[in-house]
């Protein structure tokens, strides 16, 4: 079991955010704050190191993409969770697009629960359960989710998995991200995109780190490689990746090809 892991709880409810401090210290999890909403997050919380870990409580879904996107700008690499009771199918599509690294529903078991918050944390992950037959959950790479039915124990251990329940995303990327990666394409500067979304430049060197970390690369020219071999590309690109589009055309067809 990992040990002392920082956790925030973020729930409007008094009862149930007691309740969530008392299991989480219970499992090992030390639990930094716990508050009502972003609102609440004080200057002593952001003074503290980064949490690992962010709860959130069963906010409604909008609120619940609202207040990830205000953890993920404080907090590029913590890992944000949302515990919900029902979703409808339109709110597991705006989550899988969202800051949101989890979605687990409040009728899991505690072995559940701690189980795939330990997946997510272990990996590079982006998990959501849903209730439905009994099947196991295998853990995805961030660019992919999985959507899939509440695991029993047994299952677990055991190891099985139906796969028709595993969906692709693109590349675990947010609307706002994939603007990003465009503009990063073009060459455009921090400074410039900032300008260009009308936000703080503090706030897209924030997503900047997230994109990096989701497809896994290690600066900005081998982000922009990617995001060019993976559908990002612009119409003008900077003078620094003049033949990059070129490169990746496939050669082509010759005469003798194109007739076999």
């Amino acid at each position: 079991m990992r040990e002392h892991v920082a956790t925030l709880i973020i729930e409007p409810r008094s009862l149930v955010r007691e309740g969530l401090v008392s299991l989480m210290a219970s499992h090992s999890y030390h639990v930094v704050g716990a508050v009502g909403s972003t609102a609440d997050i004080d200057s002593s919380l952001l003074a503290a190191d980064a949490p690992k870990l962010v709860i959130l409580g069963a906010l409604a879904a909008e609120e619940a993409t609202t207040a990830a996107s205000c953890i993920r700008e404080l907090w590029a690499e913590t890992k944000i969770i949302l515990l919900f009771e029902r979703a409808s199918s339109t709110e597991y599509q705006n989550w899988q697009a969202s800051e949101i690294d989890g979605c687990i529903p409040l009728s899991v078991s505690t072995d559940v629960l701690i189980g795939t918050l330990q997946r997510i944390l272990d990996g590079d992950l982006k998990i959501l359960l849903q209730e439905a037959a009994s099947r196991s959950v295998i853990a995805l790479p961030s660019a992919r989710l999985l959507i899939a039915p509440v695991v029993t124990n047994e299952e677990a251990r055991n190891g099985a998995f139906d796969g028709s329940f595993s969906i692709r995303v693109r590349h675990g990327l947010s609307e706002r991200e994939e603007q990003i990666l465009r503009d990063l394409v073009k060459g455009l500067s921090n400074k410039t995109i900032a300008r260009r979304l009308d936000i703080a430049e503090a706030t897209v060197k924030v997503h900047m780190k997230s994109i990096l970390r989701k497809i896994r690369v290690a600066n900005r020219t081998q982000g922009a490689i990617w995001a060019v071999e993976n559908g990002y590309g612009a119409d003008r690109l900077h003078p620094e990746l003049p033949r990059l589009e070129a490169t990746l055309q496939p050669a082509p067809r010759t005469e003798a090809q194109a007739v076999r």
